[in-house]
C-alpha cells in the first residue's frame, strides 16, 4: 500500500508483516478526502481507497509501492519536505508471521496446497525483506529514504505522538487486520534453531544496518 497526505505532510510506506494494513485502515479514516490511499486485499471495514488512479484511469499509486516510485510521482522536492514513515520488525518474528500467512490465509493458500513445514520455509529463503521499499542505493551504499523507521514492537508508544505533531491527535491503532492468520500457531520463536536464526539474520543484514535496531537487546 501507499498513503500520502498533503495536508499533514505525510508519506506512509508499507513494509511486509508489520501491521501496515491495520495502520492504513485506521489512519486513512483520519486523513483528508484528497489524500492518496491505495486499495488493500482483502478489504477491511472502514478503509476507503481514493485518489490512487492516474489520468488514464489506471492505478498510479499501488499496493506495496516503494518510496522511490512515490517520490517520482509526487516530485522530489515535495517528497523531501514531508514526514516519511515506515515500520520494521524483528526478522525472525517477521518470518514467522509470513509463514503463518502462507499456511493459514484463505487469500494466499485458498486450496490448502501450501503445506511446507517451517524447516522447508527457512530452507527456501524467500523471506519478507522490505528494505528496498524504503531505501535507495547511493554510491553503492543502501540508504534510508524515511525520516522515521518505527519499531513494530513500539508502535503503540511511538506512532501516536509522531502523528500528533502532524496534526493527527489521539491516534489509536484499533484494527487487527489479518490477525486470524496467526491463530493456528504452527511455530514460535522458541522453535527456531540457532542455525535458522542465523540464516534469517543474514538475509536481513541490509535492513538491520539501515535501521540500526538492536533486536537482541
Amino acid at each position: 500500500m501507499a498513503l500520502v497526505s498533503f495536508r499533514h505532510g505525510l508519506v506512509f510506506v508499507k513494509t511486509a508483516k508489520t501491521a501496515g494494513t491495520s495502520i492504513e485502515t485506521d489512519l486513512s479514516q483520519r486523513l483528508e478526502e484528497a489524500a492518496i490511499v491505495t486499495p488493500i486485499l482483502p478489504p477491511e471495514p472502514g478503509h476507503v481507497a481514493r485518489n490512487y488512479l492516474g489520468p488514464d484511469g489506471t492505478p498510479a499509486f499501488q499496493n506495496h509501492m516503494p518510496a522511490t516510485q512515490i517520490r517520482a510521482l509526487i516530485g522530489a522536492d515535495r517528497f523531501d519536505s514531508m514526514t516519511r514513515i515506515c515500520v520494521e520488525r524483528e526478522p525472525v518474528e517477521k518470518c514467522i508471521s509470513q509463514f503463518h500467512m502462507l499456511r493459514n490465509s484463505p487469500l494466499h493458500n485458498p486450496d490448502g496446497s501450501y503445506r511446507k513445514s517451517w524447516d522447508a520455509y527457512v530452507e527456501d529463503g524467500k523471506f519478507p525483506n522490505s528494505v528496498a521499499a524504503y531505501t535507495e542505493i547511493c554510491d553503492g551504499v543502501r540508504v534510508s529514504l524515511m525520516t522515521h523507521i518505527l519499531r513494530y514492537d513500539r508502535l503503540a508508544q511511538d506512532l501516536p505522538p509522531l502523528l500528533d505533531k502532524l496534526g493527527i491527535p489521539d491516534f489509536v491503532l484499533r484494527s487487527r487486520a489479518k490477525a486470524d492468520y496467526s491463530r493456528n500457531v504452527l511455530v514460535t520463536p522458541a522453535d527456531v534453531s540457532p542455525a535458522q536464526r542465523a540464516r534469517i539474520y543474514d538475509a536481513f543484514r541490509d535492513s538491520l544496518r539501515v535501521c540500526g535496531f538492536d533486536w537482541q537487546a
